[in-house]
């Protein structure tokens, strides 16, 4: 199953659209801030003849409502830039979506894209879950044989993030415990937008493989860094 998606531009009639349910969502928890029952006036934003009292009532309620959605609006933007960037796009694509300039992009996430290498990065707790939906049944640092396979995957890896990374960086409660050499075209599909690459010698490197690696520029962290999990997940591209 191909990951590839085509977007299409926020055309006109989709804007209207769009708009017409910002009006509807924001209108009814103005409403329900208002303390206005399901039958009560005003019910859409545009009806008249109503008293002062109850006109302002709602219209503040709309402006907290409004509030709110701005702020989560820029939380959500955060996200979903640093997650377009993590997951190969581009700069101009970012200021494009936006309707920004590119410096826009450059000053306000360019840590985010720091070079044209990536790694995969996965992050997590020093702890095993069971996890049922998982053909694995049991996450984490299980250790031993097993241990690779937890390693592997699945992680929603982009198409660009398969075709570029060459190391796969786990680290453990906030510091790089151990480093695998992805295989060459070794990422195989395990579910709807879900991937498992296979390591080289099916092993993780030894000490002397990462440092020799790191010194080449080939990877951006080693075993003792650290390397905070983002919001988001366990796995994460890393740009260098």
């Amino acid at each position: 199953m191909s990951d590839e998606v085509k977007r299409r531009p926020l055309g006109g009639e989709d804007r209207g659209r769009l708009n017409l349910a910002v009006d509807d969502l924001t209108w009814t928890w103005a409403r329900t801030l208002a303390g206005l029952g399901e039958g009560e006036a005003p019910l859409t934003p545009y009806d008249a003849g109503h008293g002062d009292e109850r006109t302002q009532a709602v219209r503040l309620a709309r402006l907290t409502v409004l509030k709110h959605l701005a702020g989560y609006v820029d939380l959500l933007t955060e996200q979903d830039a640093v997650s377009a960037l993590d997951h190969g796009a581009g700069v101009e694509e970012v200021a494009e979506a936006l309707g920004i300039t590119r410096q826009a992009v450059t000053k306000r996430w360019g840590h985010v894209r720091q070079g044209e290498r990536v790694a995969v990065v996965i992050s997590r707790r020093n702890r095993v879950r069971e996890h049922a939906d998982d053909p694995r049944g049991r996450v984490g640092e299980v250790g031993g044989d097993a241990q690779y396979d937890n390693d592997r995957g699945p992680w929603p890896a982009g198409r660009t993030v398969r075709a570029k990374a060459r190391y796969a960086v786990v680290a453990v409660d906030g510091t790089v415990r151990r480093v695998y050499e992805i295989a060459p075209d070794s990422w195989e599909e395990a579910g709807p937008r879900l991937w498992r690459f296979a390591a080289v010698g099916d092993r993780a490197l030894t000490a002397e493989e990462i440092d020799a690696a790191y010194r080449a520029g080939q990877l951006p962290l080693e075993p003792g860094d650290a390397c905070p999990t983002r919001i988001g997940g366990a796995y994460r591209p890393h740009w260098f």
